[in-house]
């Protein structure tokens, strides 16, 4: 398979008293936007799906597009958009407790090992139903699982769509959002 370009959404929320920046990285199928402009309407509309499923308390403030395979930059957006996330059957986590999102692939390892492909989510919610502390808001896990969908669908840059792949091309098919929460520590 070949390498993919991919585009970096960096995040910012206030953790330990301090601006704390987190990102996910998605590498997508289907070329490599054209140009500038291309780019900038692919990044409008990933970020108008993303802060839907982020807390008011995260704001998306860079997007940076890479070309197949390489990790220079050929497209950059900067600004402040905030989350819009609202979950009435949820309790707000530690920023450091995170939800699991697991797309899976057609593609397997050279030891027939299926190959997923991984992206956390901060700010968490949990659920004000459960007495357990770990079970994700069933709220927030759905604003979740229709992000994760619209990868698998794709995005378009105006002229061509984008579905979600693994950096060596592997198509993501199906995803899940994990039930519980998950923690992932930052470097400090």
């Amino acid at each position: 398979m070949a390498a993919t370009p991919s585009v970096k959404v960096v995040k910012q929320m206030l953790y330990k008293g301090e601006q704390h920046n987190w990102s996910n990285r998605y590498h997508f199928a289907g070329g490599t936007p054209a140009d500038g402009s291309h780019w900038t309407t692919l990044f409008t509309n990933i970020r108008n799906a993303e802060k839907l499923a982020l807390d008011p308390g995260v704001s998306i403030i860079e997007m940076i597009g890479y070309g197949a395979g390489s990790d220079i930059p050929v497209a950059t957006w900067t600004g402040s958009v905030a989350g819009t996330a609202s979950c009435s059957d949820a309790i707000s986590c530690p920023g450091n407790d995170a939800a699991l999102v697991r797309f899976s692939t057609a593609a397997r390892t050279s030891k027939n090992h299926p190959v997923y492909l991984f992206n956390y989510y901060h700010f968490a919610y949990r659920s004000n139903a459960s007495s357990d502390t770990n079970v994700i808001s069933a709220q927030w896990k759905t604003l979740l699982e229709t992000y994760a969908t619209a990868w698998i669908s794709g995005f378009s840059d105006g002229a061509n769509t984008y579905n979600r792949a693994g950096p060596n091309g592997a198509a993501a098919v199906a995803r899940t959002v994990s039930g519980f929460l998950t923690h992932r520590d930052f470097r400090t």
